[in-house]
C-alpha cells in the first residue's frame, strides 16, 4: 500500500511564519486591504469572526527576515514543501479554489498541444478534443470554453439502485478515444463526489500510448496520501497533473485549493496560466492555510485519518442496522467500472423511509445536522478528521429518531429520475454555443435547441444540459421532475419562470 516518504523538513510551514512575524512586529499598513488589520471592520463582523482573521489578511507583505521580506520568496518554499508533502515536481497554491486549477489545467494542455500544431491550426478554435466523462462537474466545462477545447465525451453508467453515476466503463473509454481525430488531453474525475474512481491506471496507459496528457480533478481526494487504507492519489498512478480541493476534506479554509503537476512542461506554463485566471490580489489567509493543513497532514495525517475511518466505519455499521435505511460500503468495488472507495463518504438511502433525498435533508436539518448533499434517492455525510465521537453520534441518532418517525411508509420511488438522460448529439463546441447570439425560452420549449449554457443538478453539479448539445425531451423531463422533487437546479435564465438560454440559430 502507498506511503509517503519526504525529502524536504515538513516541520516549517514558511508561510504562515512569515504572517504571524508580520502581526507581531506591529507593522503599521499603508497597503491593502482596506480594513488595515481589522480596524475598520464592521463590529459585529469582527465578533463573530474575533482579531485574527484579520491580523493574518494581508497583501503581498510579509515580514520575515528568514525570507528577506519578500512574500514570493515565502511563497515558493511554502508550495515546494506542499509538492514534496503530495507527491508532485511542482505545486501551485489556489486562491480561486479548484475551478481555477481545472481551468489552469485545460488553458495549458491547449498551449502544450498548440506547439505540436502548425500556426494555421494554432489560430483555429476546438483545435483538440478533450476526452472525458459526461458526468464531469461544470468548471470542467468553463475551462473547455476558455481554452478552445472540444469534448469528447464518454458515455457514464448508472448505478439505479444507488441514483448515482458511476465511472465509464473500459470499453467506452476505447471506443472514444478511437474515434478522436484530434484527441490533445484526457481528462478524468478521481474520485466522484460520492468517494468512487474508476480505473484511473487504465487511462495512464491509454495516454501514455497515444503520447497524451493526462488531467485530473481530484478535488474530493485531497486526504489520499496521507493513509494506506484510502484510494492511491492521482499522481502515484502516473497522471500529469491533478487539482485538489483541499478544502474539502482537510483542515484549511473554504476556497484553498492545490495544483499538482508532475510534467515537466505542463509545469513550466502554469505560471502565467494562472497569472490569467486568478485574482491578482490573492488571499493570504488561504495560502497560510494551505500551508499549516500541509504540516498538519505530514506530522499528524496518518492518525487523524485512522480515526475518521473508524468513526466512518462505525456510523456505517449503525445506520446499517437502522430499518428503512442503507449504507453504501465496499461491496461498490464489485462493479467492475469501479476500482477505488473512499469509506470516509457516507452515502445513505432514504428511499425505504418513503423519502427522497431532499426531503431527507430538510428533516435531518430540524433535528441539527446538514448533509453535503441530497440526491435522488439518498444523502451524502461527509466523515473528516474535523469529527468526533459526539458529531458523529448526533448524525446517527438523528437518522434513527428520522426512522423511527417514518416506519413503514410506503418506499419512494425516484422512478423517472432513477438515471441521468441521454445527452443529445453536439452540433457545434461549448465555446461556439456560449458565445454565439442567444435567447430565453422556456424549458419545456426547448426540445431540439440548441443549448447555450450548462444547466444541471447541484449538487453535484453534474451538467444535464451542456451548451452546444441538442435538448431532447428526456432531458427536459428530468429537470422538470428535478424540480417537483425539490431539487435544486443551476443555470436557469430566469428561475421563476423556469426559461433557459438557447442558441438563437433562427
Amino acid at each position: 500500500m502507498f506511503r509517503a516518504e519526504y525529502r524536504l523538513d515538513q516541520s516549517k510551514a514558511p508561510f504562515l511564519e512569515g504572517l504571524r512575524r508580520y502581526s507581531l512586529d506591529r507593522i503599521i499598513p499603508f497597503h491593502t486591504p482596506g480594513h488595515k488589520q481589522g480596524r475598520s471592520v464592521d463590529p459585529e463582523l469582527e465578533a463573530a469572526l474575533g482579531e485574527l482573521p484579520f491580523l493574518l489578511d494581508v497583501s503581498d507583505e510579509i515580514a520575515s527576515e528568514a525570507h528577506n521580506n519578500d512574500s514570493v520568496e515565502v511563497l515558493r518554499q511554502a508550495e515546494a514543501l506542499a509538492a514534496d508533502a503530495f507527491g508532485a515536481r511542482t505545486t501551485f497554491f489556489l486562491h480561486n479554489g479548484t475551478t481555477a486549477g481545472i481551468h489552469a489545467m485545460l488553458l495549458a494542455a491547449r498551449q502544450w498541444v498548440s506547439g505540436k500544431l502548425s500556426i494555421e491550426e494554432r489560430l483555429m478554435e476546438d483545435a483538440g478534443e478533450i476526452l472525458l466523462p459526461r458526468s464531469v462537474h461544470r468548471s470542467v466545462l468553463g475551462g473547455l470554453i476558455l481554452a478552445a477545447l472540444a469534448p469528447r465525451l464518454i458515455p457514464h453508467t448508472w448505478d439505479p439502485d444507488w441514483s448515482i453515476p458511476l465511472p465509464p466503463s473500459s470499453e467506452a473509454r476505447q471506443t472514444a478515444a478511437a474515434s478522436s481525430q484530434s484527441l490533445a488531453a484526457y481528462f478524468d474525475t478521481y474520485p466522484n463526489y460520492y468517494g468512487i474512481a474508476g480505473h484511473l491506471d487504465e487511462v495512464v496507459r491509454l495516454a501514455a500510448h497515444g503520447d497524451k496528457l493526462l488531467l485530473v480533478d481530484e478535488a474530493h481526494g485531497a486526504h489520499f496520501r496521507f493513509h494506506p487504507s484510502l484510494p492511491p492519489p492521482a499522481l502515484s498512478l502516473g497522471a500529469d497533473a491533478s487539482a485538489q480541493s483541499a478544502h474539502k476534506v482537510l483542515g484549511v479554509l473554504t476556497q484553498a485549493s492545490m495544483l499538482h503537476v508532475n510534467n515537466e512542461e505542463l509545469a513550466a506554463l502554469m505560471p502565467q496560466v494562472l497569472a490569467i485566471l486568478q485574482s491578482t490580489s490573492p488571499s493570504f489567509l488561504l495560502y497560510a492555510s494551505l500551508d499549516a493543513g500541509r504540516r498538519q497532514m505530514v506530522q499528524v495525517g496518518e492518525t487523524l485519518w485512522q480515526r475518521a475511518l473508524e468513526l466512518s466505519s462505525m456510523a456505517r455499521e449503525r445506520v446499517n442496522r437502522i430499518p428503512g435505511l442503507q449504507c453504501l460500503g465496499e461491496e461498490i468495488l464489485n462493479e467492475p467500472q469501479v476500482k477505488f472507495w473512499d469509506p470516509t463518504k457516507l452515502l445513505i438511502r432514504v428511499d425505504g423511509l418513503g423519502l427522497s433525498g431532499s426531503q431527507a435533508e430538510r428533516k435531518l436539518r430540524a433535528k441539527g445536522v446538514q448533509v453535503e448533499l441530497a440526491g435522488l434517492n439518498h444523502v451524502l455525510a461527509l466523515i473528516t478528521i474535523g469529527d468526533g465521537p459526539e458529531e458523529v453520534g448526533a448524525l446517527v441518532k438523528a437518522l434513527e429518531d428520522l426512522a423511527e418517525e417514518h416506519r413503514g411508509r410506503r418506499r419512494f420511488s425516484p422512478a423517472r429520475l432513477s438515471y441521468l438522460p441521454r445527452p443529445g448529439e453536439m452540433p457545434m463546441s461549448p465555446r461556439r454555443a456560449v458565445l454565439a447570439p442567444r435567447r430565453e425560452i422556456e424549458l419545456a420549449a426547448a426540445k431540439d435547441k440548441i443549448a447555450a449554457e450548462a444547466v444541471l443538478p447541484y449538487p453535484p453539479g453534474i451538467p444535464v444540459l451542456v451548451p452546444g448539445e441538442k435538448i431532447t425531451a428526456e432531458s427536459i423531463d428530468f429537470l422538470q421532475e428535478c424540480r417537483r422533487k425539490g431539487i435544486e437546479i443551476r443555470g436557469w435564465a430566469n428561475t421563476s419562470r423556469e426559461t433557459i438560454w438557447v442558441v438563437d440559430i433562427d
